[in-house]
Formats: C-alpha cells, structure tokens, sequence
C-alpha cells in the first residue's frame, strides 16, 4: 500500500480513517507496511478552514550539501563538462 492507496482508502473508508488518525502506526503496520522501530508517526487531517505545513527536519551536518550542489539540484543545472544524466 502506497501514499496514495492509503489516501484514496482514508477518503472512501471511514472506519480506516478513523483508525489511521487515531492510532496511525498500528494501522500501518497492520496492513503490512514495515515501520522503522522507535517512529514517532502523525498523521493530521486539513480541512476547508485548516492547512497544514511540514517542516522537514534540519539535515544533519554529516553530509550537507553545499550551496552550490543544492543550486544545482534545485535548478537541474549541471557543472560544465559534465554529461546529462538520464
């Protein structure tokens, strides 16, 4: 089950709804989907007159990427010289 069949099930399945805002782990790990132990999993609901916004968590500092490598990535630039990657 992928992002999209659970979004699809919560929309036309009340009862799983329900079961996923209230205890989402379980549900999840109920129908087959492996969890990493220790995962603290939300999962919130926006409506008409509420959004929600994630904030990703800040990378770590092992293995950042420079400002350039993000630029590049973001704009789909490549370093001149470089081939297209496919």
């Amino acid at each position: 089950m992928d992002s999209a069949q659970i979004i699809a099930r919560a929309w036309s399945d009340p009862d799983f709804k329900a079961q996923l805002l209230n205890d989402p782990k379980a549900t999840l790990v109920g129908y087959g989907i492996d969890l990493p132990a220790g995962l603290d999993l939300k999962i919130v609901e926006n409506t008409a007159d509420t959004m929600h916004i994630v904030l990703p968590a800040e990378p770590s500092q092992a293995g950042d990427l420079s400002d350039d490598d993000l630029q590049n990535l973001a704009g789909g630039k490549q370093k001149t010289g470089e081939a297209p990657t496919v």
